[in-house]
């Protein structure tokens, strides 16, 4: 085997692709056999090894010759790097804000309490939080590393590229069908987080076993709504088997929370825990009192927006379908 051959091979080594890396070897060592031929006549001798050194030497080390052919040498690149750190902070200051949230409402429904319970409450809180903020760290970066490797490059587009820019595009009316990419991927993510919450990835029993019931109804339609802004993320455009499956999803969706509404004591802020709560102090009883209504109202307005949702859905879909008539 001569140096050429042993160069191949070790370019082999430190191919990422798992197809095409024979075809990636065979193109190679007829490019440098041909080169190394046109430098053999130019110098008017046969080639020898120390041609094929100075040939080599030239071309390249084996391993920048193999990162060339990798077209992702990044976990996240820089056309979605700019918006993964936005996403990034508002998903970190999000998660950061609930999880004290959680843990300033345990202190005061832990009323009365000493001292020394009270630093432990907010140490777990604490804790909770630097534990969620990896946690959602980890899928955001999941999320954009897998959107990184399925979109199509003329998809993802470049966040911070000017070329190609028309100042008359600003005077042009927006197509009302196309998406737009940065809402989809935030609502990505957000899904993503909400499935951990739900699930339980976050350590937080504030549910009661009624709940839990309902969690798979929940998780198909959160698993739904995923493969849809994924779907739209591919064809960036709505179109109709897009708009019947954003009616079907909205549609469950809300016949879930309906039921929700519908079933008492879905959190541990039960009918009995707050008779216990209002026994032990008033002021007590009263937090948990406007905790017990805050679920109730929190599922009214997520109906509401569930409902303009649909109704938006259903327009859109028979807007389509009176287009085509």
């Amino acid at each position: 085997m001569n140096l050429i051959d042993k160069y191949v091979a070790e370019v082999g080594k430190h191919l990422p692709l798992l197809k095409g890396r024979a075809d990636v070897e065979k193109e190679l060592k007829s490019t440098l056999e041909d080169m190394l031929e046109d430098k053999a006549e130019q110098a008017g001798r046969p080639r020898d090894e120390a041609m094929e050194i100075e040939l080599l030497k030239e071309y390249g080390s084996p391993q920048n010759i193999a990162s060339s052919y990798n077209p992702h040498p990044y976990l996240i690149g820089p056309r979605m790097f700019p918006f993964f750190l936005m996403v990034l902070k508002i998903v970190l200051a999000v998660v950061v804000v609930v999880m004290f949230a959680l843990a300033s409402i345990k202190a005061v429904a832990a009323y009365p309490l000493f001292a020394t319970d009270f630093m432990q409450i907010i140490m777990q809180g604490f804790g909770n939080a630097l534990s969620a903020a990896v946690a959602a760290f980890g899928n955001v970066v999941i999320v954009f590393a897998i959107l990184e490797r399925v979109l199509p490059d003329k998809e993802i587009g470049d966040f911070s590229n000017e070329k190609g820019w028309d100042p008359a595009s600003l005077a042009r009316q927006p197509d009302p069908d196309m998406v737009k990419r940065g809402e989809l991927i935030a609502e990505v993510v957000f899904t993503v987080l909400g499935l951990a919450f739900l699930n339980g990835l976050f350590n937080l029993p504030i549910f009661t076993s009624e709940f839990s019931k309902f969690i798979p109804w929940i998780n198909a339609v959160f698993l739904a709504d995923i493969v849809l802004d994924i779907y739209l993320l591919f064809t960036a455009k709505w179109n109709a088997l897009g708009r019947v499956a954003k009616v079907i999803i909205e549609a469950v969706g809300i016949a879930v929370t309906v039921m929700l509404i519908r079933t008492p004591d879905i959190t541990l802020f039960t009918s009995e825990s707050l008779l216990s709560f209002i026994k032990i102090s008033g002021e007590a009883g009263n937090v948990a009192l406007a905790a017990h209504y805050t679920t109730s109202i929190t599922l009214i307005v997520i109906l509401i927006i569930q409902g303009i949702e649909l109704a938006k859905a259903l327009y859109r879909l028979l807007k389509i379908n009176y287009k085509t008539k």
